[in-house]
């Protein structure tokens, strides 16, 4: 086989359209046929030069539209029965339509791990009030299997997190970053990863539960450490898991 190009970065354009448009272009040529396996991951970024990370953005858009399959722990395979030319045009939408979710998971760590120090020190009871009042709704609506409802409210949460910072720049930016998160490769990747195991949403319970015990608690060291393991887990459950072929 031969190997995938080193990317030259195109302007306006994101890494994973081009790393995509490189995997499509193979499948195209026939040397990745429908059944076949692709390379791993691992392997595509290194030939490519890019992070893993970007790579699996990639894989994910094309296993979005139909044209890779995941076989756990075995690695994405080519689909059958496909018409490339028209679902193309779908993965390039998907990706250019959207932020890359490990990036905006790296910056929201930084800010709402950075800002909950703030919250604990200015929220008022008031504050400590609805932030509890949402996390009980999602936490039934977790236990539920709801995923749709459980990210909407996740969303709701981290808001009311930052808005009791009383910090109207604080509040604009966190407000910004959990808006991208309605773009659909993370909606997408997120959905992906829980359908295959509707116990896997139990993790993230325990650690927002965590969360909210220490803001209750009024105890930033604890809020910060559950906040960085909120994310951490996020990313490992979006590039990490699942991918023992690599």
């Amino acid at each position: 086989m031969t190997p995938f190009g080193k990317m030259r970065q195109a302007q306006y354009r994101s890494k994973g359209a081009i790393i995509a448009e490189q995997i499509l272009e193979k499948i195209k040529s026939g040397e990745y046929p429908s059944g076949s396996r692709l390379p791993a991951e691992r392997l595509i970024a290194e030939q490519i030069g890019v992070s893993r990370p970007s790579v699996r953005e990639a894989i994910s858009a094309l296993h979005i539209v139909g044209i890779i399959e995941r076989h756990p722990g075995d690695g994405n395979y080519v689909s059958s029965d496909l018409v490339i030319d028209d679902l193309s045009l779908q993965v390039t939408r998907i990706l250019e339509e959207s932020d890359s979710p490990y990036e905006i998971l790296q910056a929201r760590k930084v800010i709402e791990t950075g800002s909950i120090r703030l919250a604990i020190k200015e929220a008022r009871d008031q504050d400590i009030d609805r932030i509890t009042s949402i996390w009980e709704e999602k936490y039934i609506i977790g236990l539920a299997g709801d995923y749709r409802a459980y990210t909407r409210l996740g969303k709701k949460l981290h808001l009311a997190i930052a808005e009791a910072t009383q910090n109207s720049i604080i509040i604009s930016v966190v407000d910004r970053l959990l808006n991208i998160t309605g773009q659909p490769l993370w909606q997408n990747m997120r959905r992906l990863y829980y359908e295959k195991d509707h116990r896997r949403i139990d993790q993230m319970l325990e650690i927002h539960d965590r969360i909210v015990r220490a803001i209750q608690q009024r105890n930033s060291h604890e809020a910060i450490l559950a906040l960085e393991a909120d994310f951490d887990t996020v990313i490992e459950q979006l590039y990490t898991m699942n991918s023992k072929e690599d």
